[in-house]
């Protein structure tokens, strides 16, 4: 299916019962998200409010559109696809076709080149983008959500921001988050690694911008999507679209905008101008907190006639991105696979937030092997910003996260089999990094030693008995203790002092961090000295917020393992260097160290009222 258009996706969700109109008047301020987040969780449908209300308490014109892509089915129906693999595919054999096929049988070439021709974006006289002009452009009359209690205000959380390079004129279109500071002024989260901070670092005159709201589905998957350089999200959209991108120059600028979309909004950065923006509720499932961004300053909003508004909300996962995000990994594994030929199979959990944790099957026919596939995905396009990274057997399940429990247990010896990588580039939004944008990384070889490695000779690994779940349980200051697998142990602790969910801490405490890495230690050195302990080889340590009993303590448990720990300050070997603490508290922040902690941001949780009266409307209605 081809949809060119928003509302075309929107019938047909309609069509097949797939998204719940909400016709009563919803806030955008906190009730809007927390509606969405409720339904995606509970793999619910997408929800079209037709009355959003503004902070001012008027009804908007435009609906609100939440929760579209919040399912695999959903992304799959985006996409056009029965799997997202088949993009990838597709995009694969316009890069590597089979030249003798087509010459043996000419007219096999057809639907290549057919593809080829639709990449091409087409520039039109007029878009129905421009349909309407509104008299004075306003940000504010649009139902931008404002979805977690510390959010600075409202945010643009599914923008099309378009930019120019200075100098070629080659155009781009990212996803950057953007906070509405008023009606005519827009702070632009484009981070340092990402083109429109190449292009506006170029620019020594004011930049044209433009955010995009709305349009087809495929412009939402490109503008998210890791496209080589020579490829460009217009490009990338007439490709998924099967048909040529139109596109429209904007009225107060010389840029290039999808035809198609919603809302154009115009505008301009100023070199140098930056404000404060955020806190925000990201991704990670924690705040990321104020920094200086670009100003947007906005000259002119255009939109369609039928125009509606398509939202999302980030927070603690699962959350909608998770399903956009894993379908992006699954639709460029074929292109990746391309690229990095011993490379099998790749999972990124969506509990993990993409960047903390990759899972990854390769060949391994020599020595290391799997080692070198891994060092060469961290130098693949958004891969660079991974934490961890497993390796595993080419015939591994990656996405049978019981599996990797498994391959842990027995195949990792400690310490020959992990590979630390000091000091790499990380995500901008990498709270537990010790720098902005900098931390270690982790590879962890969990294949099958080939014969000819050293590692072959090594013996063979034990474990230890049930019991040792209940002596764990009797350790001071262990709150919870439970047995993952034969030789890995998970316990909870209540550190004194430590940032709990509900805030941020932005003050050091030096005396505070000191004492949490001694309960550590001291948690540490007491169950390794345990007679029961004696093959314990992983110990994961993290805050009693994890409920070891609940239906979903697993993912809860990923989550925190993966996004409350850094990979120089918080593992730690017992004095032997065969056993492993892995330190997944809560940071106390400290300039001193071993490695710092700056400010510890709060957990993205739903105002109580709000929650309230969210889960009553829709127990009312069978949700």
């Amino acid at each position: 299916m081809v949809w060119r258009k928003l509302s075309r996706y929107v019938e047909s969700l309609e069509e097949s019962g797939d998204i719940l109109r909400i016709p009563d008047p919803v806030d955008v301020e906190l009730e809007a998200g927390c509606f969405a987040d409720r339904l995606v969780k509970r793999g619910g449908p997408a929800i079209k409010f037709e009355q959003p209300r503004l902070p001012d308490g008027s009804i908007s014109k435009f609906p609100l559109l939440m929760n579209l892509y919040g399912t695999r089915e959903r992304t799959c129906k985006a996409l056009g696809v029965e799997e997202p693999r088949q993009v990838g595919e597709g995009m694969v054999a316009l890069m590597k076709p089979d030249i003798g096929g087509i010459l043996k049988a000419p007219w096999t070439g057809i639907g290549l080149a057919r593809q080829g021709m639709a990449m091409a974006p087409r520039k039109v006289s007029r878009g129905a983008c421009q349909q309407v002009v509104m008299e004075e452009p306003d940000v504010t009359r649009l139902p931008i959500p404002r979805t977690w209690p510390e959010d600075a205000g409202p945010f643009m959380t599914l923008p099309l921001v378009v930019t120019a390079d200075p100098e070629t004129g080659v155009h781009n279109m990212g996803m950057y988050r953007s906070q509405v500071f008023g009606p005519t002024e827009v702070g632009l989260h484009w981070q340092t690694h990402k083109h429109g901070a190449d292009h506006a670092d170029a620019s020594t005159n004011r930049m044209p911008v433009a955010i995009c709201l709305g349009g087809p589905p495929e412009l939402t998957f490109s503008a998210i999507s890791p496209l080589p350089d020579n490829l460009t999200e217009y490009e990338f959209a007439g490709l998924l679209a099967r048909k040529r991108l139109s596109i429209v120059k904007c009225e107060t600028s010389d840029l290039w905008v999808p035809a198609e979309c919603d809302v154009v909004i115009e505008g301009y950065t100023v070199p140098g101008e930056t404000r404060l923006e955020g806190p925000f509720g990201d991704h990670f499932g924690y705040y990321s907190l104020p920094e200086p961004y670009p100003v947007m300053h906005v000259t002119r909003i255009t939109h369609r006639k039928d125009a509606m508004i398509p939202m999302t909300i980030v927070g603690l996962p699962p959350m909608e991105d998770g399903y956009l995000g894993e379908a992006v990994g699954d639709a460029f594994l074929p292109v990746l696979k391309f690229q990095q030929r011993d490379l099998v199979d790749l999972f990124l959990p969506l509990e993990t937030g993409f960047h903390n944790l990759a899972i990854m099957a390769s060949k391994q026919r020599y020595p290391r092997q799997a080692r070198k596939t891994a060092l060469g995905l961290l130098g693949a396009g958004q891969l660079m910003f991974q934490k961890v990274v497993i390796a595993v057997d080419e015939g591994h399940p990656v996405k049978d996260l019981d599996a990797l429990l498994d391959v842990l247990d027995y195949r990792v010896h400690i310490p020959e089999d992990l590979i630390f990588l000091r000091g790499m580039v990380a995500d901008t939004l990498a709270h537990t990094a010790p720098w902005d944008n900098i931390h270690d990384k982790l590879i962890i070889d969990a294949t099958t030693t080939p014969k000819g490695d050293p590692h072959s000779e090594l013996p063979e690994q034990l474990g230890c008995s049930d019991s040792l779940e209940i002596s764990a349980s009797a350790v001071k200051g262990v709150v919870q203790a439970r047995m993952l697998r034969s030789s890995m142990l998970v316990v909870t602790t209540n550190i004194e002092g430590n940032p709990k969910p509900e805030s941020s801490m932005e003050e050091p405490s030096e005396e505070g961090a000191a004492r949490q890495r001694e309960v550590i230690r001291g948690i540490s050195k007491a169950i390794w000295s345990l007679e029961a302990a004696q093959n314990l080889r992983w110990l994961f340590i993290t805050d009693d917020d994890a409920y070891l009993a609940s239906d979903d303590w697993r993912r809860r448990l990923l989550w925190q393992l993966f996004c409350r720990f850094d990979v120089g300050r918080d593992l730690h070997f017992d004095d032997s260097g065969g056993r492993l603490a892995w330190d997944a508290t809560a940071p106390i922040p400290s300039n001193k160290g071993p490695l710092p902690v700056r400010r510890w941001p709060g957990v993205t949780l739903h105002d109580p009222e709000v929650a309230e009266r969210v889960d009553s409307w829709l127990a009312e209605g069978g949700y």
